[in-house]
């Protein structure tokens, strides 16, 4: 005879209810987030350092309330009813409920989430005093670290609850793996927030547009990328196309070019006891310092030579080809500009 096997037991409507809860909690934190995401891409540095702590607090509360819904309910006298609520029918909409505050929140998920959520005294202090506004937090490093923190603690958040971090970040996932990476410099954390501006910019106009408009849209921006060029080059630079390392769209490597004439020795022959000799130019070296770069089609732009390593674009001197400059230019004009004479 075949053991039958054994079936889970189905949730209880308390059960339902309770997930029910979770579940906008973590709907709440995540759309924190994403206004403190959107807000760094921006560089309003503020507004970063008071939104990401409030995702984490309403995050936190969702771990809490998971694992039982009285571990959100502050210990001092006259919370006996809420206890009994909170232990009996846990209800988020109860009009009479009060929660713990950041502080203690952090506290107790290092007891709940396995392996603690990796926050050192400094980092939980921080978090804390910006989200109480006793600190002022328009600063780019300070804000930063203040989501970097908070990014951290989500993660180990959402693998506590079994959620999918690409689901509660959205679009902003690529950037929050940006974010983490303790390995990037200044300028990396400088270019990784160009880079998620660049990025939603195009997915809010394909979200508009649709796919076949977003196609030929781009295209058409794609192709007048050369416009950019009385709008970012000082008087003194010209500028080549470059792929975008956003995007993959054409845009335009921005700097100052050096001209260096190719010149040959001509001997025509023996004459009076010597050699007869002419120099001749068949052609010019240009070469191209990068000091920009900027994409007409999500509207990145680099500025000097650390960004656009950062971004593996060319960022020191090096040849380019004469018909790079476009048929408007005069390498002879240019000569006479940049040295004060013509060949």
């Amino acid at each position: 005879m075949s053991i039958p096997e054994s079936v889970p037991p189905a949730p209880s409507i308390a059960d339902i209810a309770r997930q029910s809860d979770v579940s906008q909690l973590v709907g709440a934190s995540a759309s924190w987030i994403d206004a403190a995401l959107r807000a760094w891409s921006d560089d309003d540095f503020s507004k970063v350092a008071l939104l990401a702590p409030l995702a984490v607090e309403l995050l936190g509360k969702a771990v809490l309330w998971n694992a039982n819904p009285v571990l959100v309910l502050p210990l001092s006298e006259g919370h006996d009813d809420l206890l009994h609520n909170l232990a009996t029918k846990p209800r988020l909409s109860d009009p009479k409920l009060r929660t713990v505050g950041l502080a203690v929140l952090l506290r107790r998920l290092e007891s709940v989430v396995s392996g603690g959520l990796s926050l050192d005294k400094k980092q939980r202090s921080r978090m804390v005093h910006v989200r109480n506004g006793a600190v002022h937090v328009g600063v780019p490093a300070q804000s930063r670290h203040v989501l970097v923190d908070s990014l951290g603690v989500c993660n180990r958040m959402l693998d506590n609850l079994g959620r999918d971090p690409k689901l509660f970040y959205r679009n902003h996932f690529g950037s929050v793996q940006e974010l983490l990476d303790q390995k990037r410099s200044e300028a990396g954390h400088q270019v990784a927030a160009k880079r998620a501006r660049a990025r939603l910019h195009l997915s809010e106009i394909e979200e508009r547009l649709g796919g076949d408009m977003f196609s030929e849209v781009t295209s058409m921006l794609e192709d007048n990328a050369h416009d950019l060029d009385q709008d970012h080059l000082v008087s003194s630079n010209w500028a080549v196309d470059a792929l975008c390392p956003e995007c993959g769209s054409r845009g335009r490597l921005q700097g100052p070019i050096d001209l260096d004439a190719n010149l040959d020795l001509d001997v025509s022959g023996f004459q009076d006891g010597d050699y007869a000799a002419s120099i001749f130019q068949w052609g010019w070296n240009i070469t191209l310092t990068p000091t920009s770069f900027a994409c007409n089609v999500c509207r990145l732009t680099l500025n000097g030579s650390q960004e656009l390593e950062e971004c593996s674009l060319p960022s020191s001197r090096h040849p380019i080809d004469i018909d790079d400059l476009g048929e408007e230019f005069d390498p002879d004009l240019e000569v006479e500009r940049l040295y004060g004479f013509r060949d």
